[in-house]
């Protein structure tokens, strides 16, 4: 079959990729992960790319729904659509890519006596003697105290004869949990160290952790490339036991990035790969049952019954995750249903567990994960709130990266703040909040989310009214002024307003009906904890005012940031929250709002653009 280069820019980077690839796949062996919200079915526009020159097939049906004649003309094609046909040079705008993205690695801290699950211990044994000929590897285990189990004819046994021998039986023990790992030449006990692992829908976050003390000693943070098989869990549910290959490939690309995430951490620090022995690792369901290559099938419909639940124990070696060649990966159980392993490690950094007063911890990620807990009582669910907060399902929205809005105010004009200070080119999740949240304190959007044309506002601002205007696909308000390369504005449509209502309601829905489990009401919130890097990143008083949130005071809502992290770092360095985070997920109540009675009335009640509770 034959090859063509591709080359990709304004990165350089250049492939060879067989005839019929598409640009998309041609972009992922270069390295380059493009935005598909919609799992490269054509739909949502997203992976848009202009061709500098070359060969790629005719413009496809789907491809001139999403781009008109001008843009074609131009060049403007779709990456999971276009295939190559020659050589190519393709650019990719900074909004179609995923290279650069604001990822959340910090969150609450909490003091913990680090009592790792990795130990080392250094040895200085006695040699043999004719007063003491035990063989080796009894000497050994003698002087680990006689509560260390070896594995039997494994590696370390083979090489045990000649290790003790050649360090004059100075060694350093490995030991996991009571099982003896590996065994060492010399003293090497302070270099021992571990891995967290967030494997987050849309990021990924690797915490290298000296584990004789716990202390990070580096971080490494990335988009998941899983993005380019869907930007939501149930995309890439469906791709994963739809498709011929399709788990191994999802399975092998979240695998690869941690893989290389931990390259990079470990440069960072300067720690050689093998000194690394275990990795903790936490993400929703879905997430964990694809990183060990598990079928999500129980997942795709009712009662959304996951394989497992229970804590995962394997080789790293197994998954292809280059640390220790006896390294181990922990994974932390789930709950249940779409509500996983992150948040159990909420939990466990935030101390949910343990409130007495009402509480109220909410992970507003691709997916939405809701805890209430008080006096020891913990119940959880989780909503399809995501899309939209990440930037999928909206016009022009994108995720939180260069050239994305992420603050918007309204006075007398537009005022707006666009991260690293580039052209705006699309609306993250914080800027559509605090867009609509503006729209609707001027009344350009109505409690029921109809967006309003200039007649009816009137009173307005003339500068303000002038961002109303009206296309083929209804009303919009244009938040940035049209710019090159494709020559369209950054607005928010009255398709965009309904997208958010759908997910905020699902949010605000989904604390109604766990507060009800609890028979408490709102207003008895002692604290509400918005988790991850959206709840770090929008403004309370938008997220109040148009009801993502519940209407509580300031000094009740508190961003823990990357807690999920947390809790993946405090069970790696502590094998007492290791069993506490067990415990938390057997106990934990899950509730499945689809079957619950009365969601889809609060539902529909929780969509208004008001403030509630």
């Amino acid at each position: 079959m034959a090859e063509y280069e591709v080359i990709f820019q304004p990165s350089d980077i250049s492939v060879r990729v067989p005839a019929g690839a598409t640009v998309a796949e041609a972009g992922a062996a270069a390295g380059l992960t493009l935005l598909m919200p919609c799992g490269g079915r054509g739909r949502c526009g997203k992976c848009a790319v202009r061709v500098r020159s070359g060969g790629l097939c005719e413009v496809q049906p789907s491809e001139r729904q999403i781009f008109g004649e001008r843009e074609i003309a131009e060049g403007w094609r779709l990456a999971c659509q276009a295939r190559v046909t020659g050589e190519a040079e393709i650019e990719v705008p900074a909004a179609s890519s995923v290279t650069a993205h604001r990822v959340q690695v910090e969150g609450i801290g909490r003091e913990v006596l680090a009592e790792p699950n990795i130990r080392k211990l250094p040895l200085r044994l006695p040699p043999p003697s004719a007063s003491d000929a035990r063989d080796d590897l009894r000497r050994l285990l003698d002087a680990l105290g006689g509560t260390v189990s070896a594995p039997a004819c494994s590696r370390l046994l083979q090489d045990l004869p000649g290790l003790l021998r050649s360090t004059g039986y100075q060694v350093t023990a490995v030991v996991a949990g009571d099982s003896l790992m590996a065994l060492e030449p010399h003293d090497t006990s302070d270099q021992c160290y571990g891995v967290a692992v967030d494997i987050g829908t849309t990021t990924v976050v690797a915490y290298l952790c000296h584990l004789p003390t716990g202390q990070v000693v580096g971080v490494a943070s990335g988009l998941n490339p899983q993005a380019r098989y869907g930007d939501d869990v149930i995309s890439r549910l469906q791709y994963a036991i739809s498709e011929d290959g399709g788990l191994e490939r999802v399975a092998s690309a979240i695998r690869e990035s941690i893989d290389d995430l931990i390259g990079g951490a470990a440069d960072e620090a300067g720690v050689p790969r093998e000194r690394i022995y275990e990795l903790t690792v936490v993400g929703n369901t879905c997430m964990t049952h694809l990183f060990l290559g598990v079928s999500p099938i129980g997942l795709a419909s009712l009662p959304f019954s996951p394989a497992f639940r229970e804590a995962q124990t394997t080789s790293a070696e197994s998954l292809g995750i280059r640390i220790n060649p006896a390294g181990l990966v922990y994974v932390v159980p789930n709950i249940g249903g779409f509500v996983g392993a992150d948040t159990v490690g909420v939990i466990l950094a935030s101390e949910l567990d343990e409130a007495d007063g009402l509480r109220v911890a909410v992970d507003i990620g691709t997916n939405g994960e809701i805890v209430v807990a008080r006096q020891g009582q913990l119940h959880s669910c989780s909503t399809a709130a995501g899309p939209a907060f990440e930037g999928a399902r909206i016009g022009q929205g994108m995720r939180a990266a260069s050239g994305a809005i992420d603050r918007v105010q309204v006075g007398e004009e537009v005022d707006y703040h666009v991260i690293g200070e580039a052209p705006a080119t699309g609306l993250c999740g914080s800027g559509l909040v605090d867009a609509i949240a503006e729209l609707a304190r001027l009344g350009i959007v109505d409690e029921s989310g109809r967006m309003r044309g200039r007649e009816e506002v009137a009173s307005l601002p003339e500068k303000v009214r002038e961002r109303l205007v009206e296309n083929d696909s209804g009303r919009e308000f244009v938040i940035a002024p049209a710019r090159p390369p494709r020559g369209k504005a950054v607005a928010v449509t009255a398709r965009d307003v309904r997208e958010l209502q759908l997910a905020k309601g699902a949010i605000l829905a989904g604390i109604a009906l766990l507060l009800d489990e609890l028979d408490v009401e709102a207003s008895e919130i002692e604290a509400l904890l918005l988790a991850g890097a959206f709840g770090n990143y929008i403004r309370w008083e938008s997220a109040v005012s148009i009801g993502l949130i519940p209407s509580l005071p300031q000094e009740r809502i508190i961003s823990i940031g990357n807690a999920a992290g947390v809790g993946a770092r405090l069970v790696l360095c502590s094998t007492s929250l290791r069993r506490r985070a067990e415990e938390i997920a057997r106990r934990v109540h899950h509730v499945e709002l689809s079957q619950r009675e009365g969601f889809y009335d609060r539902f529909a009640g929780a969509m208004a653009i008001r403030a509630m509770m």
